[in-house]
């Protein structure tokens, strides 16, 4: 669908898209291989050859992502040119420990649902030529300076310069999208930027060489915990992992790159540490130098090939669609945080959004409701995502506190946005849609309990961490259950079952992780976490029966525990029961009705941790 050429001399677009990074360049890809007979620009001020290492942070992907970036035919290209990633690794709990008294928690099985180490150099370099060859009109060393929106159905005029000589021309677009970045084109002129409430900053560099942080510790035969981190069967491929040395309001990424370099960078939030302290790379060495001595040691001699850093680097925006054919992806329109990897991920969301906005106006359907859907829908799944990190500096400072998190935390990305992502239901409209995104808020809201009460519990029983590996997830379990069903195909219909079954498993989770942490620290503590946690807005049910099964021992226990308190126990260990752990579950509302209802997980559950 062709719109009138203003003049002759204007090139016309079905779409224009402002930013030819990861986000940009991705959605060229899609809305090729999706509606090939549009035409498509990309108009990017950096020109090719670009860098390997390119200095752009995003280079870890997590299982959404990476499924996007293989929906556009990219599978084989991130096997042969980048790194398959082994999962996300932490070791939370503070820097002042050698590593390998530090607690470990991480995959120790290669994910079978893969993700990847992306060189972003190369990756959009690569990508750039792929597009070329399909067609799209690349036009680089240029800078969008103005769009002016074309009323009605008639075209967009977006003013463009070439960024060493200055001089203009203009093109005119049926549909304009920013994928400008942080820098945020049509953010700024609409004057539509939001905050999300979550204060944090970054610094970031990269250094020449690959580091493997098995190698930060020095064999020592007579150190038994020294032998048993650099003996474990995946000792040879923790390199390959994104890991995160983490303490109170902070965590510290490695990232391997396939060009041979690697990534470092430190995240802060602002109410424990501020950005002042990481702004300069002088100083976030100093800053590791005190809050992380043995990685500021182990990385000490290596050679520096760039630094950036970023102020509250967490935003939103009133809304990134408009039924007047203009969109807003990546970084342009939000960003959460790093700690999950989910950059990626919101790209994705932002780009298919995007395409099936073009798909629905192309086709004459009703694009007011559904630009409607997708800004609400977007918008939950930006801000249900905030806080998943907003309140979590206390949390990253406490071991075990932040093993029930990434429990928690894979359970619902695996269940809900992922599978809303993969089984293509942003495609949904009408009834069938709002129904899928409740069940999607009903996750976002027990993940709120969940992080009060992950926050009041280390800041309420700080300990230093006890020093081992904890696989997560556990081989088998209900957290490998969800994260194999990311392969399956299913209708609406099916999803929409499919979320009811995960939702009542999460309430189940979540009713067991606050009873665990209350039989661990007592009535006089629990009382103080149930307070600072909120507990009186939670809508949770904690069942009678499951106390009582605290109270038996053996055999007896373990049957009549549910399956799922017994996976949460195989994943996350037996609860230490305080003496008066009876009188600290007392102080819940306890109910009759038992939550066994939610199914047995597939996988036959082990014996060991029973």
């Amino acid at each position: 669908m062709q719109s009138q050429q203003p003049n002759k001399n204007v090139q016309h677009f079905d779409v224009v898209i402002a930013g030819g990074g990861l986000s940009g360049l991705t959605l060229a890809k899609q809305l090729r291989i999706e509606q090939p007979e549009l035409s498509v620009a990309v108009v990017e001020k950096v020109p090719r050859p670009l860098p390997e290492a390119c200095h752009k942070v995003g280079e870890s992907s997590v299982e959404l992502g990476s499924h996007y970036f293989e929906r556009l035919g990219l599978r084989e290209y991130l096997l042969e040119k980048h790194i398959v990633k082994f999962g996300l690794r932490f070791f939370p709990g503070g820097g002042h420990l050698p590593i390998q008294e530090r607690a470990e928690i991480g995959p120790s099985q290669e994910p079978p649902v893969p993700s990847y180490q992306i060189d972003r150099g190369r990756f959009e370099s690569d990508v750039r030529d792929m597009l070329e060859a399909d067609g799209v009109t690349l036009i680089e060393g240029a800078l969008v300076r103005n769009v002016e929106f074309g009323p009605g159905k008639e075209p967009h005029l977006v003013t463009i310069a070439d960024k060493d000589s200055g001089d203009e021309r203009q093109l005119s677009a049926h549909w304009m999208v920013d994928a400008t970045g942080r820098n945020g084109l049509l953010r700024r002129k609409l004057k539509s930027k939001r905050g999300t409430g979550h204060a944090a900053n970054a610094s970031w560099w990269r250094v020449e060489g690959r580091i493997n942080i098995t190698d930060f510790v020095e064999d020592d035969a007579n150190d038994p915990a020294v032998a048993a981190y650099k003996q474990q069967p995946f000792a040879d491929i923790r390199w390959r992992s994104t890991c995160h040395f983490m303490g109170e309001g902070y965590w510290v990424w490695f990232i391997p790159l396939s060009s041979g370099n690697t990534s470092i960078g430190i995240v802060v939030h602002d109410d424990v540490h501020s950005f002042d302290e990481v702004r300069t790379y002088e100083r976030s060495i100093q800053w590791l130098e005190k809050h992380e001595p043995y990685l500021a040691e182990a990385i000490k001699d290596t050679k520096v090939l760039d630094f950036l850093c970023l102020s509250n680097y967490s935003h939103n925006a009133a809304r990134c669609w408009s039924e007047e054919r203009w969109a807003m992806v990546g970084e342009a329109g939000a960003f959460v945080d790093p700690l999950y990897s989910p950059g990626s991920d919101f790209i994705a969301f932002a780009n298919s959004f995007t395409s099936e906005l073009i798909r629905v106006e192309r086709a004459g359907e009703d694009l007011v409701t559904r630009t409607r859907e997708l800004n609400l829908q977007y918008r939950a799944l930006v801000m249900g995502a905030v806080g998943v990190f907003k309140t979590s500096a206390p949390t990253y400072g406490h071991a075990r506190a932040m093993a029930s998190k990434i429990y928690w935390d894979n359970f619902a990305y695996w269940s809900f946005p992922c599978q809303y992502f993969m089984q293509r239901l942003y495609q949904t409209t009408g009834e069938i849609h709002t129904a899928l995104t409740m069940v999607g808020a009903r996750f976002v809201e027990i993940s709120g309990f969940m992080q009060s009460l992950f926050r009041a519990w280390a800041q309420l029983c700080p300990e230093k961490p006890s020093p081992g590996f904890l696989g997560l997830p556990h081989f088998p379990s209900l957290l490998v259950e969800a994260h194999l069903d990311l392969r399956k195909q299913m209708t609406p219909e099916e999803s929409l079952e499919y979320f009811k079954m995960r939702r009542g498993q999460g309430e189940e989770i979540a009713a067991e992780l606050v009873m665990r942490v209350l039989a661990e620290v007592g009535p006089e503590v629990g009382a103080q976490l149930l307070d600072r946690a909120g507990a009186s807005s939670w809508d949770l049910r904690f069942s009678k029966a499951r106390v009582e099964a605290e109270a038996t021992t053996g055999m007896g226990r373990r049957h009549a525990l549910s399956p799922i308190a017994r996976d949460v126990e195989r994943n996350l260990g037996r609860i230490d029961k305080h003496p008066q752990w009876r009188q600290a579950l007392e102080l819940l509302p306890l109910t009759d009705v038992s939550k066994s209802s939610s199914t047995e997980p597939r996988v036959a559950p082990s014996a060991d941790a029973e």
